[in-house]
């Protein structure tokens, strides 16, 4: 995919915005007056932010040319960021081409960090974006009372109204919660993750029985849940980047933001699924240059109600 020198510059810009702090910003094509010049000096990739009580300023240079970088350019970029002309904590070049052996070097030993893509000359690839969709499935629940006060417990789940504050719900509706806080308690998801199973443990719940309204009760529930995930995937444009200091390999996701990314796997006629997680893996994760993976899981009262219409939470 060919970008233009805009797209190019908009998307270290998408580089630079991930894994920043929140209190850090990222500006594109800001124009700065130069310390010492006293002219203006154009900046691609402009990043302010503090750490502690220092201000920080990283500055970023797009290259969208037909031929590698060379070592003249990483000095230039030197006078320009890293003496008194605008004072640059760091500096980051994307070549569409790559760099000079050279200009790895030089770059290397001042610590300047070094992008360019996976494959030179195309910065952008479609790769498989994947949603896993989680239902509930089978649940064993055991109960179990220590009050003094008298308790009536269900057999079916379905005869429990939960309460919590001012809220009624369903007992599935409750676990579905109980669920959605365990899985956006982990930072990093993975596709290679198991989540077909979910061990619950809610205490002190206050509840009524739907044959005995307006009597409460309360009791700790432990809950065995099992999952049914469904993996829908598309194939979307990402940036495909490599990061020669840290040799690492780099994916920008460029679908705004993950609610971006839901609607456009799941709203997609040409989208694919897979029941399979294993299967999803083998012919789709391991066959493709990189994948996104995100999650999210069914409103089971909604589901009871729509099934058509689902209710999607995000985690």
């Amino acid at each position: 995919m060919n970008l233009t020198p805009k797209e190019f510059e908009l998307l270290l810009c998408e580089f630079s915005k991930q894994d920043l702090p929140e209190n850090f910003t990222v500006e594109h094509d800001i124009k700065d007056i130069g310390e010492e010049s006293e002219n203006q000096r154009q900046i691609d990739t402009k990043i302010k932010g503090k750490l502690g009580i220092s201000d920080i300023l990283i500055c970023g240079e797009a290259k969208n040319w037909t031929k590698p970088v060379g070592s003249e350019i990483i000095d230039g970029l030197v006078g320009k960021y890293l003496s008194g002309e605008i004072r640059a904590n760091k500096v980051i070049v994307f070549s569409n081409q790559g760099y000079t052996k050279p200009a790895i070097k030089r770059a290397m030993q001042i610590g300047i960090e070094l992008i360019e893509p996976k494959e030179l000359g195309i910065p952008i690839k479609n790769i498989p974006y994947i949603i896993g969709v989680g239902y509930l499935g089978q649940m064993i629940i055991t109960a179990t009372h220590k009050s003094p006060q008298q308790n009536l417990m269900a057999i079916n789940p379905d005869d429990y109204v939960i309460l919590k504050g001012d809220e009624r719900i369903s007992f599935q509706q409750n676990v579905f919660r109980l669920i959605i806080l365990q899985l956006r308690e982990i930072k990093d998801k993975s596709i290679y993750t198991d989540y077909s199973e979910f061990e619950l443990s809610d205490k002190n719940v206050l509840y009524e029985l739907k044959q005995k309204s307006g009597y409460k009760y309360n009791t700790d529930f432990e809950i065995k849940v099992s999952m049914k995930w469904i993996y829908f995937y598309e194939f979307l444009p990402s940036g495909i980047l490599h990061h020669i200091n840290e040799n690492e390999d780099k994916f920008v996701n460029l679908q705004n933001n993950d609610k971006t990314h839901l609607q456009n796997v799941l709203m997609s006629p040409t989208k694919q699924d897979f029941e399979d997680r294993k299967e999803c893996i083998k012919e789709v994760v391991e066959k493709n240059i990189g994948y996104t993976f995100n999650m999210c899981m069914v409103d089971p009262d909604r589901n009871k109600t729509h099934p058509q219409e689902p209710i999607l939470f995000l985690v």
